[in-house]
């Protein structure tokens, strides 16, 4: 993989459950021209288990109740990846109601071990140590 590699951080739950193939469209309030692999980064915030609960069991509404959801959800890291089909104007969906544009999202990956990192805001590049332990992960 070509450095640099460009993540883009979210908030917990709703990461690990993008990097879990379980969330497959992402929101945002602005627009983004970046298609392909991107990196996961899970903010610094952790999620109470109250708030973690009511986001699995949307997700058991929408996807059914056959889902694996991840075991933790780590913060301030790079937890995996997704490939961003397009991003397009907001539509009704199941998923996100709430934002003026939308990723949509396949192939997720998580990476075995989270990397530490404090991550900046919309999509950014990822310094040459942390690509470095990524691809350790990977390849």
């Amino acid at each position: 993989a070509e450095w640099p590699l460009r993540p883009g951080t979210m908030h917990q739950p709703w990461a690990s459950l993008l990097v879990a193939g379980i969330k497959k469209i992402e929101g945002r309030s602005w627009y983004s021209s970046h298609r392909g692999r991107l990196w996961i980064h899970a903010a610094g915030k952790q999620s109470s288990t109250a708030e973690i609960q009511a986001v699995e069991e949307q997700y058991r509404g929408i996807r059914g109740h056959d889902l694996e959801f991840p075991e933790y959800y780590p913060s301030s890291a790079i937890i995996g990846c997704v490939f961003v089909e397009d991003v397009v104007p907001s539509y009704e969906n199941e998923e996100e109601n709430s934002s003026e544009y939308l990723f949509i999202c396949k192939d997720a990956v998580s990476l075995p071990v989270p990397i530490t990192s404090k991550g900046q805001h919309k999509v950014w590049k990822l310094g040459k140590q942390e690509h470095s332990t990524v691809l350790d992960q990977l390849f």
